[in-house]
């Protein structure tokens, strides 16, 4: 319970100190396109030529119609491409911060909220992509759409504390790097993100057993006006709670040694 404790005592600091990692995370976001005409909104231009292209490619391989596809195929990757790009730069989380550890006693969560501040903010910036989508295809997930909000409560503590995790291993063991952006491009092809559950069949192992596809689930059936069934939310709570318990009982222990590994 002691390790539990300075867990949250860590995370407590950082949560009053919410000013700065919000300030930080903003900042970051900005001085990465300082220069820039259209700023942040590069990457939702990118995505979305990317997301038209690979729909026209997915919708004819596997015979779906553009008009069913391209909707399911944006909500998924918009969430998918938050998912994977937080978890690959968390292995260099610390490390990226040595200077400050080693030389300002700030709280570790505050480093973590900074990091998941900027990668929420770009996600909002590409939610743009799905608003333009679903006015071209006039669709409308009506009052079904606000379910999206708890399913996104639950998406942030769950990569939240995956987050965390990577990068307490990563910043003890370098050669998680490699691993972890391995296991994320394997998991993007054994997630239904370009393919739908419909084909292999949704009761199929590798979607039963696949944590990121309730992850997804809870937020990307709501904003296509589908009612995710009730065992999504119990699972992904399940998961959220074992999840961030554990991963926090494994932060406390080890908070201390973080400032002698970032070396």
């Amino acid at each position: 319970m002691q390790r539990l404790s300075l867990a949250i005592a860590d995370l407590r600091k950082a949560g009053r100190q919410y000013r700065v990692w919000l300030h930080l995370g903003l900042l970051e976001v900005k001085q990465r396109y300082r220069r820039s005409v259209l700023g942040p909104w590069w990457i939702s231009i990118s995505m979305l030529i990317f997301i038209l292209a690979m729909s026209v490619v997915f919708s004819r391989l596997f015979s779906q119609s553009l008009a069913e596809y391209i909707p399911f195929f944006t909500a998924g990757f918009l969430l998918w491409s938050f998912i994977s790009t937080s978890i690959n730069e968390s292995t260099e989380l610390f490390k990226m911060h040595s200077g400050f550890i080693k030389q300002i006693n700030l709280p570790y969560s505050l480093y973590a909220l900074k990091f998941f501040t900027r990668n929420v903010i770009i996600l909002a910036h590409n939610f743009a992509v799905y608003f333009l989508i679903m006015i071209f295809f006039q669709l409308n997930p009506g009052w079904t759409g606000l379910l999206a909000i708890p399913g996104l409560a639950l998406l942030f503590i769950n990569t939240y504390w995956i987050c965390l995790a990577v990068a307490i291993i990563s910043t003890r063991f370098r050669d998680m790097v490699p691993i972890v952006n391995s296991c994320i491009q394997m998991l993007f092809f054994i997630t239904p993100i370009s393919w739908m559950p419909k084909l292999i069949g949704e009761s199929s192992i590798i979607i039963k057993l696949n944590p990121f596809v309730y992850f997804l689930e809870a937020v990307r059936q709501p904003l296509l006006g589908i009612s995710p069934p009730l065992s999504v939310w119990a699972i992904n709570t399940c998961i959220a709670t074992a999840g961030l318990w554990l991963t926090l009982r494994l932060f406390g222990s080890v908070r201390t040694r973080i400032a002698f590994w970032v070396d």
